[in-house]
């Protein structure tokens, strides 16, 4: 049996990859593609008039094969419809032929992806062969490298120190500092032909090469990091760089005048441990700061810098210095607390509207508010050498209601007096009757006769200095708070 392949033959199967895809469908021991055994044309030509397969549904290469044909090859009557010729293996066929279109393009594709990867796979044999060809050559650079010696008799080492994260330990005093620490110095025993090389910068553990001996020199800093494990970045023109890690807890002093917006400063000092100014020079980078963290209670707020020199025994050190500045982040105290304050202010200003007997539970519930938020933010703070303003604002003001609630009582003992009043206090009664009025409620004026109207009398004057002196304290308290 034969087919009608594409104009240009069988070959273009091959090519594609459908080769694959008919083998089981050609007769043993033909060799011509294009024949086909009768139950392959069976399974490509079913019962429809006729049957088209290609690459693509636009593709040239088709294979049509002709019901009339397939019928004579089996033998049947030209009489007989196909659904009485039909074969009982006829689903098994058309699965089959399904399975042949499928696995045709998928082997296709299989093959392009085959030549891809092999592609890859020698780009990144080459990779791997340079990388190699690299790091021969730097260790034979290295070989003859003398790790104890120093570059120069004066090197000049350069500083940068990057911030990642900074934080105060409130109940330890603390400050906790997580930092890069960059140096940069020349090295003219590290130099290479680039060109050569293929690269003009590489990576090498900074175990193998001479570092400087920069420390913290802080009182009471410790925690710096050591270089296992590390590297170095070597450039062809003989520069190195190197990173060190630090993980630093320093002391500090806590200043809280201005809880819950209290601003600390830690400084940290780095000088060499064994090498004098003549021999290791340091300097700081002009580089800009890379802040890398804006999270959590504390955010950093100032990074100062400058060189010193620290003269020891015979010699003198050159020292870098970095002033950290951190501030508190906690809007929700200051406003707790701000809130609290204004609270007992306003209170006790009420108070002073009413007349003295009415005043001691306004001033009583003002205090009771100003030490119940003083006992809470007690238990939070830690120990400090400053104490918090707003506290003290706090206190001053459940002292000033208690002492209002007292002199309260005071003038209305002092209006129930039924004794006569000496001599000095009928005088003071009428220089101050020329300034304000002195009448007691429901009793006649000053100059009248009687120890009561005296007495009540003293107990306004009374009234109306301490109300004068109360609304000056609770003015100062308010200012001394802001």
């Amino acid at each position: 049996m034969s087919c009608m392949c594409g104009r240009n033959g069988p070959e273009n199967f091959v090519k594609l990859g459908y080769l694959s895809a008919l083998k089981s469908l050609v007769p043993a021991g033909d060799s011509d593609p294009c024949h086909l055994s009768a139950h392959g044309a069976e399974a490509l030509a079913p019962s429809a008039g006729h049957v088209q397969v290609s690459a693509a549904p636009r593709g040239p290469y088709v294979l049509i094969f002709r019901e009339k044909r397939a019928r004579r090859e089996r033998g049947g009557a030209p009489g007989e419809s196909g659904s009485e010729r039909a074969s009982p293996g006829a689903g098994g066929h058309s699965l089959r032929a399904m399975a042949c279109r499928v696995v045709a393009p998928l082997f296709l594709v299989l093959l392009l992806g085959g030549r891809g990867a092999r592609g890859g796979a020698a780009g990144a044999a080459g990779a791997a062969g340079a990388a190699s060809a690299v790091g021969a050559q730097l260790d034979a650079l290295l070989a003859e490298y003398e790790r104890g010696a120093p570059p120069a008799a004066r090197t000049h080492v350069e500083l940068h120190l990057d911030m990642r994260h900074a934080t105060v330990d409130e109940r330890a005093s603390a400050v906790r500092l997580l930092a890069d620490l960059q140096m940069s110095w020349e090295d003219a025993r590290l130099t290479w032909n680039s060109t050569e090389w293929g690269c003009d910068s590489v990576l090498v553990p900074a175990e193998r090469l001479w570092l400087p001996d920069v420390v913290l020199v802080s009182a009471g800093t410790r925690g710096a990091a050591s270089p296992d494990g590390e590297r170095a970045r070597l450039a062809s023109d003989g520069s190195v760089s190197w990173t060190s890690r630090l993980d630093l807890s320093a002391p500090v002093t806590l200043q809280l005048d201005a809880w819950p917006r209290d601003e600390h400063t830690v400084v940290f000092k780095f000088a060499s441990r064994d090498h004098d100014s003549d021999q290791l020079n340091l300097t700081i980078s002009d580089a800009k700061y890379a802040m890398m963290f804006e999270s959590g209670a504390w955010e950093l707020t100032k990074v100062s810098r400058s060189e010193e020199t620290w003269r020891r025994g015979g010699g003198e050190r050159r020292v870098a210095r970095w002033a950290v500045g951190l501030r508190r982040r906690a809007p929700a105290h200051a406003l707790a607390t701000g809130a609290v304050l204004a609270a007992a202010a306003m209170l006790m200003l009420a108070a002073t509207c009413l007349p003295p007997a009415e005043r001691p539970p306004l001033f009583a519930c003002a205090s009771f508010s100003a030490a119940l938020w003083l006992v809470a933010a007690l238990v939070r703070l830690p120990g400090a050498a400053t104490s918090p303003r707003v506290l003290v604002a706090l206190g001053a003001l459940c002292a000033c209601g208690g002492a209002a609630a007292a002199c309260a009582a005071l003038v209305r003992r002092v209006a129930a007096a039924r004794a006569s009043p000496p001599r000095a206090v009928r005088s003071a009664l009428a220089a101050a009757s020329a300034l304000c009025t002195l009448l007691p409620e429901g009793g006649d004026d000053v100059g009248a006769a009687g120890a009561v109207g005296a007495w009540a009398a003293a107990a306004r004057l009374l009234d109306l200095a301490l109300l004068i002196v109360l609304l000056l304290a609770i003015f100062i308290i308010v200012c001394i708070s802001l």
